[in-house]
């Protein structure tokens, strides 16, 4: 799963978020900096060279598992004395109240067991002043360029609702921060394209058609159908698909 992450985050549209992620949490030299659910390591390496001299960033995951690759790729690029990764769960993190200057989770919150503990926590460890960012996709927002409308509502609403979480998320996110007491509130919806297989976005259209067939959400041929088309279009120069993250931030009071 870390190798898999860490190929996905290489994918144009991947880089694409993350940098936009990235300028919203604006980083500087000498911040503490914490990521909730860092899984790889993908953004804690990106926002480390920001940091130096005095700096770190704290990467948190459930995954005993996960941080040992993480560790394992952050000392690959000469990173591993600016982040420090620790295990422990998002809805009852185990730092002190206002111990970071700023606190972040990216593509977390769709699957925690309480999001809004997630973000009272978040809001709980950062510093009056700090900044608390959250992001996540909103996979109702998927649009794809394909002949039959029935077959991809019923596919993509198969997918929606059934695998990979609460993938609303995207659109709460705004209402979760407030409720959390969040001041000076922004969001920033970054949409994505992809055109061709090397999309993050298309690898999880060719997942949504599999476990919705593999489910019973679709038949077999219907799936064979849905992607034999769209595999056309990548070769023919046509494909179109889209899809939209939201990055909301906030100040603590």
């Amino acid at each position: 799963m870390a190798a898999f992450l860490e190929e996905r985050s290489r994918t144009p549209d991947m880089v694409e978020v993350n940098v936009a992620v990235c300028k919203t949490l604006a980083p500087g030299p000498g911040e503490h900096i914490l990521e909730v659910g860092c899984g790889s390591g993908v953004l804690c390496r990106m926002v480390a060279p920001y940091l130096q001299p005095d700096g770190c960033v704290v990467g948190l995951d459930i995954s005993a598992q996960f941080l040992i690759e993480a560790q394992k790729y952050a000392l690959r690029e000469g990173l591993g004395e600016q982040i420090i990764f620790e295990c422990g769960i998002g809805e009852s993190l185990p730092y002190p109240n206002a111990t970071f200057d700023c606190a972040f989770a990216a593509r977390l919150l769709l699957h925690a067991g309480d999001p809004d503990a997630v973000v009272r926590e978040m809001v709980r460890v950062v510093r009056t002043g700090g900044r608390v960012i959250v992001m996540d996709w909103d996979f109702d927002s998927v649009v794809v360029d394909h002949s039959d409308r029935e077959l991809t509502r019923r596919l993509l609403h198969w997918r929606n609702d059934h695998h990979g979480g609460d993938n609303w998320s995207g659109r709460q996110l705004w209402r979760r921060m407030v409720a959390a007491g969040l001041q000076s509130l922004s969001v920033q919806p970054v949409v994505t394209v992809v055109h061709d297989e090397d999309g993050g976005l298309t690898q999880s259209l060719w997942r949504a058609a599999q476990v919705a067939r593999d489910n019973g959400g679709i038949t077999p041929d219907e799936h064979d159908t849905w992607i034999r088309e769209l595999k056309e279009r990548i070769r023919d120069g046509t494909f179109f698909a889209s899809i939209v993250y939201f990055i909301v931030s906030g100040i603590v009071p």
